[in-house]
Parts: structure tokens; C-alpha cells; sequence
């Protein structure tokens, strides 16, 4: 069920790690999962961004691969020459990530981080993203919900025999949803988030608003 063993290897102000943010040098990942309807409601529609468009309704989506310290993050390695993402990786992102210049943005900021070639980091965020099954609550509801973070937690977990609690986290913006978490090592298995994935940061509500997808 776990990728296997050959697969292609904002807001903590002052915990961000003082280091040199040499590329490859980190200590988990964290997939980071986008609940689209939020994102469109918020800002999208506004920005005219293609994913929100009413005739292609949209649930989770891939919004980042995001290397980690356990305290802290790595942001814009510097490296040997220019980052550049070819028209072709991005064009094969676009199912899972729809906005190229989110995926530009993505590799500048993240994937520099990893030490992988945008191909490389890339096509290792696919991996992972197809690893997490969506429960089917979140399909591409047509109407809105209030739930917990916990029983988003949960409804996750009943689906993903290979995760647990402290491997998953949620995150809201305002009152309502903005993406789930899952963390993983740079071996590419499942593991335990650090601080970073705090909740009681990320969305320490008893209940938050899980906007529709957009028809």
C-alpha cells in the first residue's frame, strides 16, 4: 500500500530555523493538501485562477511538498543555476495542481530545498499525493459542512490503514478549511510531524467550515 522502497526519492515567526538552507539538507516533508473550494472562496474566484472556474469543481488538490526541520523550515536554497520548471513537468502537474504558477512558485521556494531536480521532486509529490486516499465525504461535495478538525482527522485515518494521529494535521484560515497535512520521511514513508503541524496552531477551533465545491 506504501510507496515502495525504489520510489523516486506559514507562521512560526520565530521558530524558523537559522541555518544555511543547504538543498537536501532537512529532516521530514509535509504534503500539504489543499481543500480547493476554501481557497476559491477566499481568494481564487477573485484572482480569476483557472481551478475555480463553476464547470470543473475541484476537492483537494495538491498544493505542496514542503521539506522541514523539526523546528523550523528551509525556503529558496540557493542553487547551482537559475530554478526552472520545463513546460512539460508542468504541464503533468495540472491534474493535481492546477496553476503553473503555483507549481513555479512550488519548486522555487520548496522544491530547491529537497535537492532534487524539478522532474525528480516533482514526480516524488505525485507518489505521495496519489498515497493519501480521500474520503469519499470529500469527494466533490455539493453542499457545505461544519466538522472538527478531529473528525476530518479521523475520517482521513479510517481510509489510510498506514496513518496515524501524529502523522496528520489540519489547518484552517479564518473559519474555514484550508488543508490537511501528512508527513513524511525523506525515505518516502509515513512520519511524524514536528512542531511545524502543530494544531493548536494551525487551526485551534472546535469546529470549522468546509465550503462546497463550486458548481
Amino acid at each position: 500500500m506504501l510507496l515502495a522502497a525504489g520510489a523516486v526519492a506559514t507562521g512560526l515567526g520565530s521558530c524558523y530555523a537559522e541555518t544555511d538552507d543547504s538543498p537536501g539538507e532537512f529532516d521530514y516533508y509535509v504534503l500539504v493538501l489543499s481543500w480547493s473550494p476554501s481557497y476559491c472562496k477566499l481568494d481564487g474566484r477573485k484572482k480569476r485562477d483557472p481551478q475555480c472556474a463553476r464547470n470543473e469543481p475541484r476537492s483537494f488538490t495538491l498544493h505542496g511538498l514542503w521539506p522541514q526541520y523539526e523546528k523550523g523550515w528551509p525556503l529558496d536554497c540557493a542553487t547551482e543555476s537559475r530554478p526552472w520548471v520545463p513546460r512539460a513537468v508542468i504541464d503533468e502537474m495540472l491534474d493535481i495542481m492546477p496553476s503553473a504558477r503555483l507549481i513555479i512558485h512550488e519548486y522555487r521556494a520548496h522544491g530547491t530545498c529537497s535537492g532534487l531536480t524539478p522532474r525528480q521532486y516533482f514526480s516524488t509529490a505525485r507518489n505521495l499525493y496519489e498515497t493519501v486516499r480521500i474520503p469519499p465525504r470529500f469527494g466533490k461535495p455539493n453542499a457545505e459542512a461544519s466538522l472538527s478538525p478531529r473528525v476530518i482527522e479521523q475520517e482521513f485515518l479510517a481510509v489510510n490503514d498506514w496513518l496515524r494521529p501524529d502523522m496528520i494535521s489540519v489547518t484552517c484560515r479564518g473559519r474555514s478549511l484550508l488543508d490537511v497535512r501528512v508527513c513524511f520521511g525523506k525515505d518516502l514513508f509515513p512520519t511524524s510531524c514536528g512542531i511545524n503541524e502543530d494544531e493548536k496552531r494551525l487551526c485551534n477551533l472546535p469546529e470549522i467550515n468546509v465550503p462546497a465545491a463550486i458548481r
